[in-house]
């Protein structure tokens, strides 16, 4: 018989979020009960708990599922019955606490073999600054841990601040890895039994929350947007863009575990938070964010070719529109297509606003003239002796014309 102790989370977003100042009052040596959530499609792993009036207030936090589900299945029940142990109203999160026979390791709850069996063949992303930094953080922290016998008081300083920039910085990294590693620092921390470095194991269990949270809409949610679509970390995939299968890459993103690429396309904010829960190995990982920034990037650049390429074509259709070439005929067609944009009687492609260089350019493309100096006609026959009207004598030509249509009725 053994005392289990894992962390209740998520609170604010379940039944007690609108009393969650009672709640937390209250919730000390109060009875709880956690029990597994099979109909959890974000987690398969997630584990309720409900309090002693039977409300659903939260999850038991990833980092200690391990530990819940080994108690589960060591006591052969469906559900653990225990009590609310602590409360962290910082955090917003309880502690619960049971005596329970517990069994090993749970060896099958990240089961990895269908994401180390996935293949890749496309480019991948350049290793993020974080992802290079966490890497230096976690040797340093082991390293500086196994040194631990030889610190005096600024090594233990210096070891506190170091944990706790790695524990802010961490929450970044979605990986099963990262999630590992931060469980056995824990429990590396939790033996030493050092006053000064036991609030750690606190700091660092709430990394799991913070990286939950911000997956959501925030600075992780961010963070990994970037990564999949920002043009720097876009740029490196297409420099060999010839050298890669672009509809192969497409079919292994869609064989990826647990449909991943179609909850991407249908809910992203959904799919950076199944990342968290899933334990996918850190390469699988990257490779399949870089497998969508790869395929993505390649599809709008294709499809921004083929538009422009289309409109190419059109530009350069022959029109079968001749501007009569009788001495007079250009200007007045300026003045008349000048005094036509004026009045707003034409706007660009789905509503947007056009210029009155485009418009002329395309303008004299319909009726093969160049018109690309109208400008300077215009000026010209403004500043020079011309009469006004002269200017309005294709306006008076034109009514004299409507006339003589209506007339002919």
């Amino acid at each position: 018989m053994s005392t289990v102790r894992l962390h209740i989370v998520a609170l604010p977003y379940y039944e007690v979020g609108g009393c969650l100042g009672e709640f937390l009052a209250e919730a000390q040596g109060r009875a709880m009960t956690l029990r597994p959530d099979p109909t959890n499609d974000v987690d398969v792993n997630a584990i309720c708990a409900y309090d002693w009036q039977g409300r659903h207030v939260g999850y038991v936090a990833i980092h200690d599922q391990l530990a819940a589900w080994q108690t589960l299945r060591g006591s052969g029940r469906r559900s653990l019955r225990g009590r609310v142990c602590e409360v962290n109203a910082e955090h917003k999160c309880v502690v619960f606490e049971c005596c329970m026979e517990t069994m090993g390791d749970v060896e099958d709850l990240y089961p990895q073999t269908a994401y180390l069996k996935w293949t890749y063949t496309g480019p991948v992303l350049k290793a993020s600054q974080e992802t290079v930094t966490l890497d230096y953080m976690m040797d340093e922290i082991s390293e500086r841990l196994d040194e631990r016998d030889g610190w005096d008081e600024a090594d233990r300083e210096n070891f506190v601040v170091l944990c706790k920039r790695f524990s802010a910085l961490s929450k970044y990294d979605l990986s099963g890895e990262m999630s590992d590693y931060r469980r056995r620092l824990c429990l590396r921390l939790l033996e030493t039994k050092d006053d000064v470095l036991l609030p750690l194991v606190e700091e660092l269990n709430m990394a799991y929350g913070r990286a939950g949270r911000e997956s959501q809409g925030g600075e992780v949610l961010d963070y990994w947007m970037c990564l999949l679509t920002a043009p720097r970390n876009i740029k490196s995939l297409l420099v060999h863009r010839h050298e890669y299968d672009l509809e192969k890459v497409h079919e292994q993103l869609l064989v990826f575990p647990e449909a991943m690429y179609e909850e991407w396309l249908e809910n992203r904010e959904r799919f950076v938070t199944k990342l968290l829960y899933m334990h996918i190995p850190r390469e699988v990982l990257w490779r399949f964010i870089s497998g969508i920034a790869f395929y993505e990037a390649m599809t709008a650049r294709n499809k921004a070719i083929s538009e422009e390429k289309k409109q190419t074509e059109t530009c350069d259709e022959e029109s079968p529109v001749q501007l009569s070439t009788a001495k007079g005929q250009k200007i007045d067609m300026i003045r008349t297509l000048n005094v036509m944009y004026e009045q707003g009687r034409f706007q660009g492609k789905d509503g947007k606003k056009l210029t009155k260089k485009d418009f002329f350019r395309t303008m004299g493309r319909a009726m093969n003239v160049d018109l690309s100096d109208y400008d300077k006609d215009l000026s010209r026959s403004m500043s020079d002796s011309t009469k006004l009207e002269k200017h309005l004598k294709p306006f008076d030509e034109m009514k004299e014309k409507m006339i003589e249509i209506w007339n002919s009725k």
